[in-house]
């Protein structure tokens, strides 16, 4: 499993078309970097870093995590995401909730920001916790204030406002990694700039949960990093572009080695009926949700790989977007 963890993050990290993830669902940092952007990028003993003038990360291959791959639908009907989740089991204690002051950094990317202090905004769940450094006077009075005491109450309106002005920098944690985030946050209701940001979602955070309901982790487990693979469909910026077969194929490697025996079997069971040219009212179709929404990614799959009248068939039969199965969406904050 060690061998695994080591040879898929050497692999990925390396290669600015892939991104990386902490959080929980409705508190999150995402790390990026371009192609040919300023990025440092080294191995020092298990450490894996990068560190770029917006944002950093780090990761620890030396500790082993449950490796998992998936894909998810699109609701654009034609597309599908991907994602794999380095999942820890899930701890006894999972609610943080409360301010608390952790002192110096001395864990930093860079060593000019181990002497400013770290925050845990008690917005994190289980693993995973969402922190800002600064070396503010005022943010550092803020947050003080409210130590103890809930993030989102009202008693933490001034120390968000104080966040606001003094653009700290927000740092995600897990015992696998670290994602550093220096970009700034934007004001309410703008857009989050390219590249790393934060997300950090009240309404999202009050369902309590680790993950949106569409990714497939299994039970009694918590993603403690996620790694976004480059999209066949979609370019950094999100934006619809030709599709690459190249990526895809990479993808579907990892999928082989690290996706789950459900997704297998339905991937197999609607393969072979295709080449056995079943009409599509005749298949059992999954019963699950994780099935429903692996088989119309299978179809979307096949349609895009070999076209033909056969599989529109079945798309017409199956590919559509109920409301239950609709795709969750993360806003920017």
């Amino acid at each position: 499993m060690m061998e695994d963890m080591i040879e898929l993050v050497d692999t990925m990290i390396a290669d600015h078309r892939h991104g990386w993830s902490i959080g929980v669902f409705g508190a999150v940092g995402e790390f990026t970097y371009d192609d040919g952007e300023d990025a440092v990028i080294r191995n020092r003993g298990s450490a894996r870093e990068v560190i770029t003038a917006r944002g950093g990360i780090r990761i620890d291959v030396r500790i082993a995590a449950r490796i998992v791959a998936y894909d998810t639908l699109s609701s654009d009907g034609d597309t599908w995401g991907q994602a794999i989740a380095f999942c820890f089991p899930s701890p006894n204690d999972m609610e943080h909730g409360r301010v608390r002051a952790l002192g110096a950094d001395y864990g930093a990317l860079r060593p000019a920001d181990r002497t400013s202090t770290l925050f845990d905004l008690g917005v994190g769940r289980g693993h995973v916790h969402f922190c800002v450094r600064t070396a503010d006077p005022a943010l550092d009075a803020a947050l003080r204030a409210i130590e103890g005491r809930s993030l989102l109450e009202d008693a933490g309106r001034d120390a968000m406002a104080e966040m606001l002005r003094a653009q700290p920098h927000r740092v995600l944690l897990s015992p696998l990694a670290r994602v550093e985030v220096f970009s700034a946050i934007p004001a309410t209701g703008g857009d989050s700039p390219e590249g790393p940001h934060t997300h950090l979602l009240p309404k999202m955070l009050g369902a309590g949960r680790t993950h949106a309901a569409n990714a497939p982790i299994p039970d009694g487990y918590q993603p403690v990093l996620m790694l976004h693979p480059g999209s066949p469909w979609r370019d950094a910026l999100g934006r619809r572009m030709p599709f690459d077969s190249g990526l895809d194929e990479m993808f579907a490697a990892l999928l082989d080695r690290f996706g789950s025996r459900e997704d297998r079997d339905v991937v197999n069971a609607i393969s072979a009926a295709l080449n056995e040219g079943l009409a599509p009212e005749t298949f059992a179709w999954p019963q699950t949700r994780r099935g429903r929404a692996k088989a119309r990614i299978t179809l979307r799959r096949i349609a895009q790989r070999t076209p033909g009248s056969a599989v529109e068939a079945w798309r017409r039969t199956y590919d559509r977007l109920p409301a239950g199965d609709a795709v969750e969406v993360a806003a920017d904050v």
